[in-house]
């Protein structure tokens, strides 16, 4: 049985389904496997569920939310949501994929501006720094000073956004 043709076993479904384990409190990959049955009960799925499958599955989303920062894994295997996890639980209650994942910044290291400005010396163009600065400075990424169709409008947009982001993790 491939998990994306059955019914609750999608990946958003799975990444569901730690989340909410993880944030009730329990957080086994038992009890996100309990979790789904119940779930496929209610909805009145009858076809039987493939529980290795689905715990491999469940175990690759349970990694993919913890290097996302959306929950930590503790002892006795069990994981607890994070506060992040939380907030992209309540923005996202239909369920999260790897396009959420995406969107959000990997961990950095806290002092990642001041690496990125010694690294940029070399490998970011000075339209790169002018936006990370800009935005510490207090600039909105609209004051943007370049052509949109030049390269240093994203160089100085990729800068900005940078900035944000290492801003947002601190």
């Amino acid at each position: 049985m491939v998990l994306d043709d059955a019914p609750l076993l999608h990946e958003p479904d799975l990444m569901l389904a730690v989340l909410r384990v993880a944030a009730a409190g329990s957080g086994t990959l038992d009890d996100c496997l309990e979790h789904l049955r119940q779930l496929r009960r209610f909805a009145q799925v009858d076809e039987p569920m493939p529980e290795a499958e689905v715990r491999m599955q469940l175990q690759e989303a349970r990694a993919k939310l913890q290097r996302a920062r959306l929950i930590e894994v503790g002892t006795a295997d069990r994981c607890r949501i994070t506060a992040r996890g939380s907030r992209i639980l309540a923005d996202h209650p239909g369920g999260i994929d790897e396009t959420v994942l995406m969107r959000l910044a990997a961990p950095r290291p806290a002092n990642r501006h001041r690496m990125a400005l010694s690294l940029s010396k070399r490998a970011a163009s000075i339209d790169y720094q002018n936006g990370y600065g800009a935005y510490l400075a207090g600039a909105r990424l609209a004051d943007n000073p370049h052509a949109p169709d030049a390269s240093a409008f994203l160089d100085w947009e990729n800068g900005w956004s940078q900035a944000r982001d290492d801003e947002a993790i601190r």
